[in-house]
């Protein structure tokens, strides 16, 4: 049978038994639609939380614990020192090591007329962070490190330093530049979902973001607004200028660059509090490579600070399967329908298929049309089902941005369609509605003609 003839019969067949295939195309639709539906919502929740909220491709390691420390039991958990650096750097498939160090030592900061109208006060909560973890990144107007090396003009008032920006630290009458830091977006989502609704302020988007590079504040370290203070008496105020935001900053508080914590530290703590690190990031080139990361830390005496990304993927994945099995369920329920339609379809046109194989049809060509039959039933049910799972997920949105109150890092939409998975769930509707007509097809392809002819 010439393809044309073939491709004219199906339309027809599908034209004459339209009332008796729409069931079935609603059935394939409904399928392809929660199949899609909730693999889009599986890939949207997938990117939001491990791709912006926890990030898979690092993994942040840290002194283990211990519950004692006695000479009898040895020394104690082992340091994070630069030789335990080296040692994760040399790993197969670690990119880069960005050593840490929180603060040892309470200081608090004040600031923010410009913007708030008032000053606002806070406990500092920050860590030192190797600028070299982010010298990919581009912040200003000052850079991401140590500014206070070189010599220092002697002063008595800011109007005393002639450099741009420079400023009089009162404690040592020294020109000094702004303590660079950079904060988490982390941070950024917390204010606009819980500080800024709160006080009738602005959300700050990514526009307004870039804007609060240069915005300086008072830093004053070793006091406290909540009465502790460091073993030093003395306490010093620096002034401290926001250069930028990065996703490898401290999730809750400020990232100086490393020199200055460990200078503070062993000053405001003793030398011992700058001798180690507090954990280190190490960020690998390929995903798969964390598991054996994180196993050769282990090894070396180490933790693995638990950051909950993995309970995370492993609900998502499960959350998503369990979805994926219900739209399966629709699908073969679907499947058996279409077998039930076309066993029926088969049993009333056995007559027409045996003219048909008299005229000189053979068994090829009977089964080649009722599988084209089907394959049309899926690429129609497969195409409504995908537009469906799109205006649902859009009204899913929509919703969503109306109703649901703002929540860190909430997205504007909740799905990702991706071509490549949406063109594979269309085939697999046709192949669904391919299978389902198999045995049918076959039934109709053993049909003995004179049999067929004779029967009423």
């Amino acid at each position: 049978m010439r393809r044309d003839a073939w491709l004219k019969l199906v339309v027809q067949n599908l034209r004459r038994s339209r009332r008796e295939f729409v069931l079935s195309i609603f059935g394939i639709a409904l399928g392809i639609a929660a199949l899609s539906f909730f693999i889009a919502l599986a890939a949207g929740v997938r990117e939001t939380v491990l791709g912006r909220v926890f990030h898979i491709d690092r993994i942040e390691i840290e002194p283990a614990k211990a519950s004692f420390d006695l000479p009898l039991f040895g020394s104690g958990p082992r340091p994070i020192g630069d030789d335990v650096v080296r040692e994760l750097a040399a790993l197969p498939g670690v990119r880069s090591v960005a050593p840490r160090m929180r603060l040892a030592f309470p200081a608090k900061a004040w600031g923010g007329a410009q913007l708030f109208g008032t000053n606002r006060f806070a406990e500092v909560l920050g860590e030192g962070l190797d600028p070299a973890a982010v010298a990919s990144e581009r912040f200003g107007p000052e850079p991401f490190a140590d500014l206070e090396s070189g010599p220092h003009e002697v002063c008595n008032a800011d109007g005393d330093c002639k450099q741009p920006g420079e400023y009089c630290a009162w404690d040592v009458h020294q020109c000094q530049r702004p303590v660079p830091v950079i904060i988490s977006r982390v941070l950024l989502e917390l204010y606009n979902s819980g500080f800024a609704p709160a006080h009738g302020l602005p959300r700050v988007g990514d526009l307004l973001a870039s804007r609060f590079r240069g915005f300086t504040f008072t830093v004053e370290l070793g006091a406290s607004f909540l009465g502790a203070s460091a073993a030093r008496s003395v306490s010093r105020q620096r002034r401290v200028m926001l250069v930028g935001i990065s996703d490898r900053a401290m999730p809750v508080g400020v990232s100086f660059p490393l020199p200055y914590v460990q200078r503070w530290n062993a000053e405001y703590a003793g030398t011992m509090a700058a001798a180690g690190y507090s954990s280190v990031t190490v960020e690998v080139a390929d995903k798969g490579a964390i598991t054996g990361i994180a196993a050769a830390a282990r090894a070396l005496g180490l933790a693995i600070v638990d950051t909950g990304a993995e309970r995370a993927g492993v609900a998502i994945t499960l959350i998503g399967l369990l979805f994926v099995l219900v739209s399966l369920a629709i699908l073969a329920v679907a499947a058996l329908n279409i077998a039930h339609t076309f066993f029926r379809a088969v049993a009333e046109r056995r007559r027409e298929i045996g003219v048909m194989r008299a005229v000189g049809a053979s068994r090829r060509d009977i089964h080649r049309l009722l599988l084209g039959e089907a394959a049309a039933i899926g690429a129609v049910g497969g195409a409504l089902g995908l537009a469906a799972a799109f205006a649902a997920a859009r009204l899913a949105d929509w919703a969503a941005a109306r109703f649901v109150p703002e929540f860190p890092f909430k997205p504007d939409t909740f799905f990702h369609f991706s071509p490549i998975t949406s063109g594979a769930i269309w085939g697999f509707a046709v192949l669904t509605c391919l299978m389902g007509a198999l045995l049918p097809a076959a039934a109709a392809a053993r049909v003995d003609p004179s049999a067929a002819l004779a029967s009423r």
